[in-house]
């Protein structure tokens, strides 16, 4: 996979947002728990700048243990009071190397309070520094948390930054592709190194007629995506214009786009067919590995072989469910709509 081979492996090899490296070196080899500038350092930025990879390059060369706390673990209140504390006062390994827990997608736990709580108790008593990596800094849930952090504001990577790498690539791996499509390339993927070397791994050089991934409307590419007539490599860049959703949508609007609903039978094996892509690339998903993502796009798109646009396209039900879900526990705890005996 070129996301694996052209990984960088040292801190020189980053691309872009040189200008936070400093200042977060500088955070990390200097830090104390009793510091002005705070014993939690927040990562953030959209999503695709390579966040999670600076922290490890950075920890890699100044060797430090990382303790991740990732999106997949327990992270209730009492889980995190249970291990992750006790781990906050071992400053070192056995084999001398300094502890330093990093707390990713820390904004995925929005809806519960009890986490960015336990998080803040965390802070205020580490003894080892603590690093929260997050896409959206000011997600309302997080305001608690910001008065306790060193910000680290990672950007998108502009085009000189880029284009040495996609040159490189391309050299190496005898690509035929014109600067006028790599342009375009660069443009569309918006900053996201590991969609550039996806899309140049499986030669798509056709891209989706959008001028930004973040504007990119999931209804009309969730139709390209059930549109039979629409090649694996049409489907691959636009699957990639909203990837953290398209599965889940997929997901929702597959069955009412299956085709040969008059046969029974075959409209059950071509429901069975999706089910199984759709399968696998939940169990891909959950690994948290940015080198499956492939996989994972690849098996969304499996999973829309059988399938044909038709009609309107629904929304997800399950993150209905979880705004909901997420609406009353804020309700819950919005204490001026609770009325009181006698008042």
């Amino acid at each position: 996979m070129f996301t694996t081979k052209y990984r960088p492996n040292k801190l020189s090899e980053f691309v872009g947002n040189e200008q936070v490296i400093q200042p977060f070196l500088k955070w990390l080899l200097t830090w104390n728990p009793n510091s002005k500038k705070g014993s939690c350092a927040l990562i953030y930025g959209q999503n695709g700048v390579g966040k999670s990879l600076l922290v490890d390059l950075m920890l890699k060369k100044h060797c430090y243990h990382a303790i991740h706390l990732a999106p997949d673990d327990e992270r209730s209140k009492e889980q995190i009071q249970q291990t992750i504390k006790p781990l906050l006062h071992i400053k070192k390994t056995f084999d001398d190397e300094e502890n330093v827990l990093i707390v990713s997608d820390i904004d995925s736990n929005s809806g519960d309070h009890g986490f960015i709580g336990a998080i803040i108790e965390c802070i205020k008593e580490t003894e080892i520094p603590i690093i929260c990596i997050c896409d959206d800094k000011f997600n309302q849930s997080l305001k608690p948390l910001l008065s306790h952090c060193f910000d680290i504001k990672m950007v998108k990577p502009k085009y000189a930054e880029i284009y040495p790498l996609v040159y490189k690539v391309v050299t190496e791996e005898k690509i035929k592709i014109g600067k006028p499509s790599v342009d375009k390339l660069i443009e569309q993927a918006n900053g996201d190194i590991q969609f550039i070397l996806n899309s140049l791994q499986l030669g798509v050089k056709k891209n989706v007629n959008t001028k930004d991934i973040q504007s990119a409307n999931i209804f009309d590419t969730t139709g390209k995506l059930l549109n039979m007539d629409a090649s694996f490599n049409d489907k691959y860049a636009t699957y990639w214009l909203a990837h953290d959703i398209h599965t889940l949508m997929i997901q929702e609007n597959y069955i009412g786009s299956i085709m040969g609903a008059k046969d029974q039978v075959k409209c059950l094996e071509n429901i069975v067919c999706g089910a199984n892509a759709l399968s696998d690339a939940d169990l891909l998903d959950t690994e948290f590995n940015f080198d499956l993502a492939p996989y994972v796009a690849a098996n969304t798109i499996h999973a829309t072989l059988k399938c044909n646009k038709k009609g309107l396209i629904k929304f997800p039900r399950f993150l209905s469910k979880i705004s909901v879900q997420n609406k009353n526990k804020r309700e819950k705890l919005d204490y001026t709509k609770v009325k009181f005996a006698g008042v």
